[in-house]
């Protein structure tokens, strides 16, 4: 009973010690919402330009792959396909890559879009006009590939959005989640969903059950910003024929070149 008493006042007092140090190692607060808002905005504005720069140094494949599915899940059609971006235009003998055949190439490059809304484009989501429809709300901050990101959350701000043509019907019904790198302000992560099923005239040209769309993006070591990952899922009727199309694109084999 002693040898338990003397644990039990050993343990009490280390506690009483270490509490205090950890109380003082504290998180940094969370930066004012509407300033992480601005600081993306302006490296947004300045992103094709850095873009560009990253396209004249780094080597890179991009593919690209696209499933057609029918209402039963069936596949109907499968296209995949493959560029490379070389900005030296020789081939690089230290990455050989395998010939790709693909099942089906279309014509244009897929894009994440109902009916001709471009969701998943950045100038929709930083628009300020737009902005202005989303309650945004900063989460918390998480680690993403060894940097503190913050996390914000949007919504549309009411059910009753205005609707002055087909791209507000579509984006009035958005949300989902950001990831912001801390240090350097650009959107490094974004997952989007519909809320609501849509319809286009009443559901007579087509309807929207449900849409997804993320992207993941990667931070070289000197500082330039690029997509690696991009992925997205549509579940829609064109007039009484479902359709169900799934797509990913992904960065690999990226070298600098001398």
């Amino acid at each position: 009973m002693k040898l338990f008493r003397s644990f039990c006042w050993i343990f009490a007092f280390g506690f009483a010690v270490v509490l205090p140090k950890a109380k003082a190692v504290t998180a940094p607060s969370l930066p004012p919402l509407d300033t992480v808002i601005q600081r993306v905005m302006q490296t947004s504005a300045d992103e094709n330009s850095e873009y560009h720069i990253f396209n004249q140094h780094y080597y890179y494949t991009r593919d690209r792959v696209t499933d057609f599915r029918d209402g039963s899940g069936t596949l109907k059609e499968h296209e995949e396909k493959w560029s490379t971006n070389n900005p030296v235009h020789v081939m690089i003998m230290n990455h050989p890559r395998p010939v790709v055949r693909p099942v089906s190439l279309s014509k244009q490059e897929p894009t994440p879009s109902i009916h001709g809304v471009n969701l998943g484009k950045k100038e929709d989501l930083l628009n300020p006009d737009l902005l202005k429809r989303y309650k945004l709300t900063m989460v918390g901050r998480e680690m993403l590939n060894g940097r503190p990101a913050l996390v914000v959350d949007f919504k549309p701000v009411s059910d009753d959005l205005p609707i002055f043509n087909i791209k507000d019907r579509f984006l009035n019904c958005v949300a989902g989640r950001a990831w912001v790198d801390e240090g350097d302000y650009q959107l490094e992560k974004v997952d989007i969903h519909l809320t609501k099923k849509v319809t286009v005239l009443g559901g007579i040209v087509g309807s929207v059950s449900k849409f997804t769309f993320s992207f993941d993006r990667e931070r070289t070591p000197d500082g330039y910003w690029f997509t690696r990952d991009m992925d997205w899922h549509l579940e829609a009727h064109e007039a009484t024929i479902p359709r169900v199309v799934d797509h990913s694109e992904k960065v690999t084999s990226l070298q600098k070149m001398p």
